[in-house]
């Protein structure tokens, strides 16, 4: 076997090594040939493997519906039963937002342990977790009313952030480690998964609260998921043997300047589609819309979001173009917001149809920027020399998680707060401006970013452990490429 480490080999065989691209560990394994004395891959034709994938999707799509249901079936109706039970708006709002700062802070834990656990004892693990904190959910309305009731429901909703960041950690690496070649496209299909679990959350846990009351929601959709766990045991895919033990670095990912460039993009386009959360109902309902009508409006938003993210994502995988979808999602968000306030200087009359195709816009935006975001991540940690295996994708799946759970704990404490203070259409401008502000600063710094270091493409190792001896042992391998 030829090892490449520090550049060692011939000029041509440098040169084959160069010109082919070593996507993850999970594509050179045990079927490894030589073609002119040079390791290559070869091509993985196995049907098994390709239904693997596919089991695979089913299960993180499934996973995300479910878990974004739990995340959003208690909208239309937990604020008047908190009320009920003698929280107060400030407690209800604690309930609420906790959730993803609790997402925030543990994601980056669970990226940085998950090479050790096992992403597939993670996953399910955490979603088992989700689950059974959905049924305990449930029954908080049997305490006490006050201080215990809100005690009980923040701790049960910090637990359940944990299994959710557990899970969507765990998923994301297990993405970029079977689909290296399409992590744009998967994500943006798994997108669409949670858009519809945004979408119909609130329509199921209102027509279940009306049919059973306060338990029913949290009951049915919690029992389904804890099935669902239990089927994970038998149809989620293993790991693979090959993948390291040893945890990622994060010292090591944020030192790389491009990975501050995906953190931030991750927080902007979680906060500016969290933004309207608190928001846009209030606004809507001066038009003296009925229920059905604003719910409409939402579902609108959904719909949009499903429908482009998966373009992106594919768009992202077919041009290998990620940093550009997401500068132009950011100067597509201000657009959008611009409208959707709408901006006094454009003089667009403030009605209905016009919030609409500002929300159209703003979603279109959405997919841009977020669903190539954890692409363009990985792309930039392995070109700066950071090995493609799971211990990399736990710690970018851990940090993108952290930034966009803060993002989403940031989006409505800030629109509440300027809606508050200014009103919805100076408050949407201020954000439209914040997003183009950022998509300059990110084009400047990535055409800087070209021209230094990836225009030039200059040659960089990476290390594999994708050999194994005789002795049962998988022996690291450096590739040099561009």
């Amino acid at each position: 076997m030829l090892n490449f480490e520090n550049n060692e080999g011939t000029e041509e065989e440098l040169l084959i090594l160069e010109n082919r691209n070593y996507k993850s560990c999970s594509e050179v394994n045990d079927n490894v040939i030589k073609e002119n004395g040079i390791l290559i891959k070869e091509e993985q034709t196995n049907s098994v493997y390709k239904r693997e994938q596919k089991v695979l999707i089913t299960c993180i799509a499934l996973s995300n519906l479910f878990q974004y249901i739990s995340w959003s079936v208690l909208a239309p109706f937990f604020p008047t039963e908190a009320a009920r039970l003698d929280a107060s708006p400030t407690q209800v709002g604690l309930i609420f937002g906790i959730y993803s700062l609790v997402q925030c802070l543990s994601s980056p834990v669970f990226g940085k342990f998950l090479p050790v656990i096992g992403a597939r004892f993670m996953y399910i693990a955490g979603y088992f977790l989700t689950a059974g904190c959905n049924i305990v959910f449930g029954f908080l309305d049997k305490l006490d009313p006050g201080l215990e009731f809100v005690i009980f429901c923040a701790v049960t909703r910090c637990l359940e952030a944990l299994g959710t960041a557990a899970v969507v950690t765990a998923g994301l690496s297990l993405i970029a480690n079977k689909f290296p070649d399409a992590i744009g496209q998967v994500m943006g299909t798994v997108e669409v998964f949670v858009g519809v679990g945004l979408m119909i959350g609130p329509f199921i846990g209102g027509v279940l609260y009306e049919i059973g009351g306060y338990t029913l929601p949290f009951a049915v959709l919690g029992g389904v998921m804890l099935l669902h766990s239990f089927l994970l045991l038998f149809i989620l895919p293993l790991d693979d043997e090959n993948i390291r033990t040893q945890s990622g670095s994060y010292i090591w990912l944020l030192s790389i300047p491009g990975t501050w460039v995906a953190t931030s993009a991750s927080f902007i386009g979680a906060a500016s589609a969290t933004f309207l959360d608190p928001t846009l109902s209030p606004e809507l309902e001066k038009f003296n819309l009925t229920p059905i009508q604003v719910g409409l409006v939402f579902l609108l938003m959904g719909v949009s979001y499903g429908i482009t993210a998966p373009i992106f994502g594919w768009l992202s995988d077919k041009y290998n173009i990620p940093r550009l979808l997401i500068i132009f999602g950011c100067f597509l968000s201000c657009v959008g917001y611009l409208t959707l306030g709408p901006w006094l200087p454009l003089h667009i009359p403030h009605s209905v149809a016009t919030m609409c195709i500002g929300i159209i816009v703003l979603n279109v935006a959405f997919g841009s920027a977020i669903t190539p975001t954890y692409q363009d991540y990985l792309g930039t940690v392995t070109f700066n020399g950071m090995p493609d295996n799971m211990s990399t994708y736990g710690v970018v799946s851990g940090m993108f998680m952290c930034a966009y759970s803060l993002g989403s704990f940031t989006g409505p404490l800030l629109g509440g707060l300027l809606v508050e203070n200014l009103n919805f259409g100076t408050a949407s401008s201020l954000l439209g401006f914040l997003n183009f502000i950022f998509a300059v600063v990110m084009l400047i710094f990535s055409l800087f970013e070209y021209r230094c270091g990836k225009g030039r493409r200059k040659m960089i190792c990476t290390s594999r452990f994708n050999h194994r001896t005789d002795g049962g042992q998988y022996q690291e391998i450096t590739y040099c490429a561009q």
